[in-house]
């Protein structure tokens, strides 16, 4: 098939134009080919990790969930090795990252087993994600989605409403990127606020019968982005504060006049 970094190109590419099935086809190829070699060299096993994370993704875009499912599953042994090898090798901090991505592959499994109607499963992929990165804010959020949409009621929804609320308070500030709003949290994707706030305000709702203490929890860490919104509107609150904080401790501690004239 090629150099497998071409072939990863490639259909990457085809993705952005939206030939959705010449790209699973290739990445699905790509990965066959790199799961039968053996002795695999330690680029071409990140290549392997590669296809099958775009691949699960791929078809999950797809709706092809059983499909998306089963590439996920040899995705997370993929990566395990992955992230030995480079550990054995010395590359410590490259290991780290390999397998801190753990959570984001967690989470994707997590969509496609809730698209399958599957709860329990869906719940403990995102758990995982949660106990591998902590801030990874769709692992919190997605349990409320599901329960949502496969029971349609939050009854049973209280632990992960409470842990999506404190979250929430514990990654920001709210940063402003363009017209949108969004939390940054330390290794971890950023999360727009705009849809999540909707979708939140849609879950307190008496009728979606999310437990109190949730409701409760989850009203206030509401409110309080809301705050922080209106402020960076409002020009009282910088739009990237830890932009800012940085920027800040570039800021000369004596003044170079005060200093010339000594």
């Amino acid at each position: 098939m090629g150099d497998p970094a071409t072939v990863i190109d490639q259909y990457r590419r085809y993705v952005q134009d939206g030939r959705m099935e010449i790209s699973e086809v290739m990445a699905s190829e790509l990965s066959d080919l790199l799961l039968a070699k053996k002795g695999k060299t330690l680029a071409e096993q990140g290549h392997l990790v590669t296809a099958l994370r775009d691949l699960a993704k791929i078809q999950e875009m797809r709706e092809k969930w059983p499909e998306s499912k089963a590439a996920g599953a040899m995705l997370g042994k993929a990566r395990k090795k992955y992230g030995k090898l480079l550990r054995s090798n010395g590359m410590q901090s490259e290991a780290n990252t390999v397998f801190r991505a753990e959570g984001d592959d967690e989470v994707q499994r997590g969509r496609v087993r809730a698209r399958e109607g599957a709860l329990k499963s869906a719940l403990s992929h995102w758990k995982r994600a949660r106990k591998v990165q902590p801030q990874l804010i769709e692992a919190y959020w997605r349990p409320l989605e599901a329960h949502e949409q496969i029971k349609s009621t939050l009854k049973g929804a209280n632990k992960v409403g409470i842990a999506l609320a404190k979250v929430l308070t514990s990654v920001g500030p709210v940063n402003r990127v363009g017209e949108s709003f969004q939390l940054q949290p330390n290794d971890s994707e950023a999360q727009p606020l705009n849809s999540l706030l909707n979708d939140i305000g849609r879950w307190l709702k008496p009728e979606m019968g999310l437990p109190a203490k949730a409701s409760v929890a989850l009203d206030s860490a509401k409110r309080e982005l809301e705050r922080q919104i209106v402020s960076i509107e409002a020009g009282e609150q910088a739009a990237n504060a830890k932009l800012q904080a940085a920027i800040d401790t570039l800021q000369p501690t004596v003044d170079y006049h005060e200093y010339s004239r000594g």
